[in-house]
């Protein structure tokens, strides 16, 4: 009951929340049993719980309307979906008036106001900024606060607002402490993390010399700015939750919430929180403040950011700049795909350019015109057939700024500095004008240079499609179409053509027709070698000349067709490598696949999986077209595994191969070991996509809901032979024909000794799914524990062999689990009734008898937090990371009741592993014994730990 009542609380509409008497009919009892739970959990009635937001919407409403009438302010309150009286109104407001100043509207304060400077601060950023006050206003310090939005669109230059609005307020004082911490920095470091927001104590780990105060210590009484606040992790949002909820926390090291900090939390994120941020975390930041994108700003503030980025410009090269109407209009009207910063970004291309331009000419203006913008820009306002009445009245005339005395202050945006540019082109061009080089010369070099710092701004805001921009807007567009059929020349008669060629290949190509167009010689000193060691290269090359000759009607010299085989030759096989690999794709419905793929590249140094997570309300159809594109994405050569959680998707394997002619496999289930094994063999050149799927299809891993009984490994024989594989197929062939009764069922696999390395190799990659019985051959390779009978033995006595092989068969597997069973880490009949209490209690003892580090108990919970391991019969397998494991060992609970584990999972005996990637046979061996017949009865009868562990360790295997 207690449980159904927190769940509806939990989830109800913060606006309307639920009476007593409406919880009482809900959950069929009476309302004073509600109450009565109310009370005891220390839950506020409907009227509390929603005091806040509606305090804060009051708030947000007198500071954008001082004046605003009761009337005005009920019916605006209602429409933001509160249920609420004239009366009621009047109250709130009297006393949200006697104990906050909210702020006047008069010009004086206009003027001191940090937000009214904010491009779109009466226009479409007026609700996000009376929110924004609001928030602050709130008594007594404050709401905590998350802002959204698109990258680029202001969410951290928001945030640093209301940290100045705070200072001018009479809830913070004047020196308010202000943090910015960026999640991202800390996401795959949890200790780093947590001794950055509450700081740790000496001692607490290795190289904690003093005592350190935290962000959250530091911030007592100001603002801590969270930013990409969805990079946090799960156990870092719990923690938070605590401290948001209770105001108390404790530095790393101590062992009791004994601290305090009354801090106001504003975070950011360009994620949906629903998806990325836990509820119990988000319940504790009752603010959202949603910043719009670029387009839907409107186009009078369009042109004041286009005014000032020009600005900017101009102040950054001391000149003038002049911008011609139709790139004002341009600008105005096209996508912009990457908000204000990809706006910016554009007009630092286009600046650049224009700037190179002036330089050569000798102009003291820097003229912007349509050709200076970037080609998809220009491609897409040449086929756009409308544009919005208002651009027109912005773009009648041609814009002219002049920064050098200017004091704009950048607006929010991407800060991307650009100066190395204009430094580098002005100091170079004089330069190389006083060495007499030619403006052909000049100009080439220069946009060599624009091009690479481009690509790095590009990369900047992720979108490297706008490389190719740049680099038309530098060589023109009759260069970079040669250039593309050069490459797409070259890539038809030449394999594994690495696509980087492209950027240089262009740049070397626009230089060799200047050359020849400026009368300049061409001489390569090593032609005639490069005819002879590069001639696949060098015909190539010849026919990029000849079409060079014929789109630009002219002759270049044979020595450059060599300079084009060494960038053929030089940027051929870096692909070849790549391509060798099997791509892995994870797919799951819900928010698990990425996290899987994540953790799995994480632990394996690589970044090869991809994660790919589907809406529960997908189609089939809509399914397969969101997989396809990633599995494109994904393939590098030799197929795509594909790892999914829905059945489903089984039968699209075909479907996607035959509109793909990718080989793909499908496996209808998923787990994150399932994952991390399918990298590990996808990157081994000698795999192949069907022998990882059809193991991996039947082989079963540690976590997932779904148990699969383990498969019998098939037994082989090994022939080994020093003078190579065909040795040992002659023994092979001898085991199969001349030794009357040999197993049918047992196979012989023959392979070559080498060298005792790759001997290992070879054979760790045969037992990996095979049981060898025994090794045969003229060299004893000492593997493991398997017994090696000599080429000579065998001759002499076939009938050792196949005595050795019966009672192989009859010989029972040692049940390895006594060593790693510890009775101190065996407890039963605890009353425990929560899930966390119990993983607490089981990795406390962990740490304290030094079987894992103090990390260990964080990795527990977020691996928890990715996915819950159950078996029938109500067994929980939690696990946390190897690398905080110091000695291998599983501790076991049996509760006196079941707590609930996860949705409707209800366990009450729970296996706690802490085991590294080399104790596969020990988890094969632990999942053996619990689905042994009559087994899990006996665990569940068994009242004494002796019981528990003779259970465990005495059954063969």
């Amino acid at each position: 009951m207690l449980d159904k009542l927190k769940q509806l609380i939990e989830n109800e509409d913060p606006k309307k929340p639920y009476t007593d008497s409406e919880l009482s009919s809900l959950l069929h009892t009476s309302r004073e049993n509600i109450t009565k739970y109310r009370l005891e959990e220390r839950i506020p009635e409907s009227r509390e719980r929603r005091k806040k937001l509606l305090d804060f919407e009051i708030i947000n409403l007198l500071t954008d309307n001082p004046k605003i009438s009761e009337r005005k302010l009920t019916e605006s309150l209602n429409k933001l979906g509160f249920e609420i009286a004239r009366s009621s109104v009047s109250k709130y407001k009297k006393e949200i008036e006697s104990t906050i100043s909210v702020p006047t509207l008069s010009k004086k304060e206009d003027e001191n106001d940090p937000f009214c400077d904010l491009i779109g601060a009466t226009g479409s950023l007026k609700t996000q900024i009376n929110q924004a006050k609001a928030s602050i206003l709130y008594p007594p310090k404050g709401l905590h606060t998350l802002i959204t939005g698109p990258s680029g669109s202001g969410k951290s230059f928001i945030a640093k607002k209301m940290y100045e609005y705070a200072m001018t307020t009479t809830n913070f004082s004047k020196d308010v402490p202000f943090e910015i911490f960026n999640c991202p920095d800390y996401a795959d470091n949890p200790q780093f993390l947590l001794s950055q927001l509450f700081g740790y104590v000496k001692g607490a780990f290795t190289g904690a010399t003093e005592d350190k105060k935290g962000l959250v210590e530091i911030c007592d009484g100001g603002i801590l700015f969270l930013d990409e606040i969805h990079r946090l992790p799960p156990e870092g949002q719990e923690i938070l939750f605590y401290l948001l909820d209770q105001n108390l926390y404790r530095r790393l090291g101590e062992t009791e919430l004994t601290r305090t900090s009354k801090l106001l939390l504003v975070g950011a994120t360009t994620e949906d929180p629903t998806e990325t941020l836990l509820l119990t975390f988000r319940r504790r930041i009752p603010i959202a403040i949603e910043m719009p994108s670029y387009h839907a700003r409107s186009v009078s503030e369009k042109f004041q950011f286009i005014k000032i980025f020009f600005e900017n410009e101009s102040k950054r090269v001391n000149k003038p700049f002049k911008i011609k109407r139709d790139v004002i209009k341009s600008l105005l009207s096209y996508s912009c795909m990457g908000n204000i910063g990809q706006l910016k970004s554009d007009i630092q291309g286009a600046s650049a350019k224009g700037f190179l331009n002036s330089a050569i000419d000798e102009k003291d203006t820097v003229l912007i015109t349509f050709q200076e913008l970037s080609k998809s820009i220009i491609n897409e306002i040449i086929e756009k057939e409308h544009f919005n009445d208002d651009v027109f009245s912005f773009s009648m005339d041609d814009l002219f700024v002049d920064g050098r005395n200017s004091q704009n202050t950048v607006p929010p945006s991407v800060s991307v500095s650009t100066d190395t540019i204009y430094d580098y082109i002005e100091y170079t061009y004089r330069s190389m004008k006083q060495d007499g080089l030619s403006q052909e010369q000049i100009s080439a070099t220069l946009s060599e240079q624009i091009d690479n710092e481009m690509k790095r701004l590009s990369k900047a805001i992720n979108n490297r499609k706008m490389n190719y921009e740049m680099l038309e807007n530098i060589i023109g567009l009759k260069a970079l179409s040669v250039t593309k059929k050069s490459f797409e020349l070259a890539n038809k008669h030449l394999k594994n053509l690495d696509s980087s060629l492209f950027f240089p290949l262009s740049i070397h190509l626009n230089s060799a027709i200047n050359r020849f167009l400026s009368n300049k010689e061409t001489i390569n000193p090593n032609l005639d070698i490069i005819k002879q060691d590069y001639k696949d290269e060098f015909e190539v090359a010849t026919l990029i000349k000849n079409l060079i000759d014929y789109e630009y009607d002219v002759n270049l010299a044979e020595d450059e067709i060599g300079f084009i085989a060494l960038y053929l030759k030089n940027f051929r096989g870096f692909i070849q490598q790549e391509s060798t690999k099997i791509g892995v794709v994870v797919l799951s419905h819900g928010h698990v696949a990425k996290g899987m793929a994540e953790v799995a590249n994480k632990l394996l140094g690589v970044n090869h999986a991809i994660g790919l997570e589907m809406d529960l309300t997908d189609s089939p159809n809509l399914m397969l077209e969101k997989t396809i594109p990633v599995v494109k994405n994904a393939n590098q050569g030799k197929g795509v595994l594909i790892l999914a959680d829905m059945g489903s998707l089984i039968l699209f394997g075909d479907i996607i191969t035959a509109q793909t002619n990718i080989p793909v496999r499908v496996i209808g289930r998923v787990d994150t070991l399932m994952v991390i094994e399918s990298i590990r063999r996808s990157l081994l050149p000698e795999d192949t996509l069907d022998n990882i799927a059809d193991e991996i299809d039947t082989k079963q891993f540690l976590t997932g809901s779904t148990f699969i009984s383990p498969i019998k490994k098939k037994k082989v024989v090994v022939t080994l032979c020093l003078t190579g594989e065909g040795a040992a197929k002659v023994l092979k062939n001898y085991i199969e024909t001349s030794i009357y009764n040999f197993p049918e069922n047992i196979e012989v696999i023959p392979i070559g000794f080498f060298s005792k390395e790759n001997t290992s190799s070879k054979l760790n990659k045969i037992a990996h799914s095979n049981e060898i019985v025994a090794i045969i051959g003229t060299v004893n390779p000492n593997y493991k524990t398997i017994p090696f009978i000599s080429a000579e033995e065998l001759f002499n006595n076939n009938n050792q062999l196949l005595s050795f092989l019966e009672n192989s068969t009859s010989i029972q597997k040692e049940n390895n689990l006594k060593h790693f069973l510890d009775k101190d880490l065996i407890t039963i009949e605890q009353d425990f009734t929560m899930k966390n209490t119990v993983l607490d209690n089981m990795t406390t003892k962990l740490i304290e008898r030094q079987k894992v580090t103090s990390e260990y108990t964080l990795s527990v919970y977020k691996r928890e937090t990715m996915g819950n391991t159950f078996l029938e019969g109500g067994i929980a397998i939690p696990h946390g990371e190897s690398q905080h494991v110091t000695k291998p060992t599983i501790s076991i609970t049996k509760l006196a009741n079941p707590v609930l584990w996860e949705n409707n999972q209800y366990v009450d005996l729970i296996f706690l592993l802490a085991l590294t990637e080399d104790n596969s046979k020990e988890i094969e061996d632990l999942y053996t014994i619990l689905y042994t017949e009559s087994v899990l009865d006996s665990l569940k009868s068994a009242d004494s730990v002796e019981q528990i562990y003779t259970i465990l360790t005495d059954i063969t295997l």
